[in-house]
């Protein structure tokens, strides 16, 4: 096994003798070899990818996918060059594609950004991974400072985000890397887009239709005949959902469903009512976990997590998921669903008023009505928030004279391209320069998702918490019954952004598309809640529980050794009270994540670029 890489990952090597030669330098085994008899997929022992070989035609699916051994086969006979590859990602799930066709090969994630793929040239050929460390391991890579200066940015916006080790490139969302063996010599590779956004057209009725097919298709992708599937069931519009889609899929498959719900201690929270509403509607078991029996948030979150491509936002409360996985491994369950990915699915940024001005004006006036009452908007104010025009590459530079100033509290108001970018206020003048010149750098050739505000920021939003979740994901398949998020594949995504902007954000009305899909799988009760349960509690229990955890990263920080944090900045930052104002939990979780990133680092790799005298800075 080599440092660091695990036994989840996979490589694709192109068709030569120098691809076959890196095979020798990884320890994994060949799934999928190509017509000449070079191999083409190599994977970890955990990986079991669908392939399917038809004359010179191979197919490799990776992750997971609706598309049987013998349906793969189908299609691969069909296939006479890459681009007809397409007719496999119209299978449902989350997963990589890898297809071959006479010495050529194409590599793809998902459009969502849950499954990345990435590349680098290593020795006289070219590699791609589903994993940035594996290439790292085979390269020797130094770390890319500006690209964890980058990481320090809540919510990294993907127009940002590169991979956190030089001479590492990563293909965007929805193109696919195509390799040429007979060109491999020159280094060069090409891109092809594969998917693109649909344009808003649909009405909520026909759309929500669509909406519903695409994530019952998502949900069943994930449940096998006879499998016990754990499904999360806060009583919310996203984990009920799916909830009831699993039931239907394991009465159907002949499995069975245990749902869970976690107690928080907090009178407000009204999660349990919501819960034991669905509940009764449901087959199978329910598992609920008072919050005293898993641990705390911050829990072991000093304790170094191998394995990840990039510091992680979800490592506060990773102790619990990961304890959760195991309990419900054994009681069976080899999938836990969860409704995250919901809110970025289904829920409007305010934005797409600013779309509704321009695209149907007539229909603005009853939803920037509603909007002004929720947040107290003076007309004045929203009109010049209406009347904004910088394209994205002049917001993007925009956001630089702002990245230590905190958030507005009207940032409800914000009519912007996304969520403002800030740094925390820990960092230094050192991490300010290093995200000033990746904005500029970016800015040079960004182009916007969509030229739709709103259909950006939702796609924005979802690559964001789907590249974020393929972490949990993987850790969690580590530790027992892997977190799904079904809402956050493609067709999921896709099925939303196909309904009219005024139409998924109905004045009066919480969720329309969730309530309007489900309205046949679910009680009409189930649908009326219009509530949101906080999770503050957990936070500031967990803190006070783990405070030590906090210290000990803060002690000998590397972020402070590598210039980005001030050290009595974050002794202020994990000293955090709920009545310290102008703080961020976000801040607080950024150095989490990226501290605790940074001391997972395998020692044998060259973690930091060298200085003038060959020395490196730590390691």
């Amino acid at each position: 096994m080599g440092p660091g890489l695990g036994d989840r990952w996979f490589a694709v090597l192109p068709d030569s003798a120098a691809g076959a030669a890196v095979c020798e330098r990884l320890p994994g085994r060949p799934a999928l070899l190509y017509a000449s008899g070079h191999p083409c997929v190599l994977t970890g022992s955990s990986v079991e990818p669908v392939v399917a070989e038809a004359g010179r035609t191979r197919l490799a699916v990776i992750g997971c996918t609706s598309v049987t051994a013998d349906q793969l086969a189908l299609l691969a006979g069909r296939i006479e060059c890459l681009e007809d590859a397409d007719a496999v990602s119209a299978s449902a799930g989350c997963f990589h594609l890898v297809a071959a066709v006479d010495g050529q090969v194409r590599v793809q994630g998902t459009a969502s950004g849950g499954r990345r793929v990435f590349h680098a040239r290593v020795g006289d050929t070219v590699v791609a991974a589903d994993r940035a460390s594996t290439l790292a391991y085979l390269t020797g890579a130094s770390l890319d400072v500006d690209a964890l200066a980058v990481q320090l940015v809540g919510n990294v916006p993907p127009v940002l985000a590169i991979p956190m080790w030089q001479g590492i490139d990563q293909v965007s969302p929805g193109d696919a890397l195509h390799i040429d063996a007979r060109r491999i010599s020159t280094g060069q590779v090409s891109f092809r887009s594969w998917w693109f956004p649909p344009e808003p057209e649909l009405s909520l009725e026909r759309g929500a239709l669509a909406f519903a097919i695409a994530l019952s298709d998502a949900v069943q992708a994930r449940i096998g005949t006879g499998d016990t599937v754990e499904s999360d069931l806060s009583g919310g519009l996203d984990s009920t959902p799916v909830s009831f889609l699993a039931d239907a899929a394991v009465r159907r498959r002949g499995g069975r469903l245990v749902t869970f719900s976690q107690g928080v201690e907090d009178a407000a929270h009204d999660d349990h009512v919501w819960t034991t509403r669905a509940r009764r509607h449901l087959s199978g078991e329910h598992l609920h976990m008072p919050s005293s029996d898993v641990p705390g948030w911050f829990a072991d979150s000093a304790t170094p997590v191998p394995g990840l491509d990039e510091p992680t936002p979800w490592l506060r409360g990773l102790a619990q998921t990961t304890t959760i996985s195991a309990l419900l491994a054994k009681r069976g369950a080899t999938v836990h669903l969860s409704g995250h990915g919901g809110d970025e699915v289904t829920l409007l940024p305010r934005s797409y008023l600013h779309d509704l001005a321009r695209t149907h004006p007539a229909l603005l006036l009853p939803h920037l009505r509603a909007a002004r009452a929720q947040v107290r908007w003076p007309l004045t104010a929203a009109l010049r928030a209406l009347a904004d025009t910088k394209n994205f590459p002049a917001w993007l530079n925009a956001q630089i004279p702002l990245l230590t100033t905190p958030v507005p509290l009207a940032s409800g108001r914000d009519f912007g391209w996304q969520w403002p970018i800030r740094l925390p206020a820990w960092t230094t003048p050192a991490a300010v320069d290093a995200v000033t010149r990746r904005i500029r750098q970016a800015a040079t050739t960004a182009r916007p998702y969509s030229p739709l505000r709103a259909q950006h920021q939702i796609l924005n939003n979802v690559r964001i918490k789907a590249g974020s979740f393929n972490a949990i994901h993987h850790l969690t398949s580590q530790a027992g019954a892997a977190l799904h998020a079904p809402f956050l594949d493609d067709h999921v995504v896709t099925a939303a952004l196909a309904i009219r902007l005024d139409q998924r954000a109905a004045p009066g009305r919480f969720k329309p598309l969730t309530t309007t899909a489900m309205r046949p799988h679910m009680p009409a009760e189930c649908l009326a809640r219009t509530t949101k349960a906080a999770f503050s509690a957990l936070f500031y229990d967990g803190l006070r529980a783990h405070r030590d955890q906090l210290r000990a990263l803060a002690e000998g920080s590397r972020l402070v050794d590598l210039g980005f944090a001030d050290p009595e900045a974050l002794r202020r930052a994990y000293a955090y009270t709920p009545t310290d104002a102008g703080r961020s939990m976000v801040a607080l979780d950024l150095f989490v994540s990226a501290e605790n990133w940074l001391r997972a680092q395998d020692p044998r790799l060259p973690m930091f670029p060298a200085t003038d005298d060959g020395d490196h800075a730590f390691s």
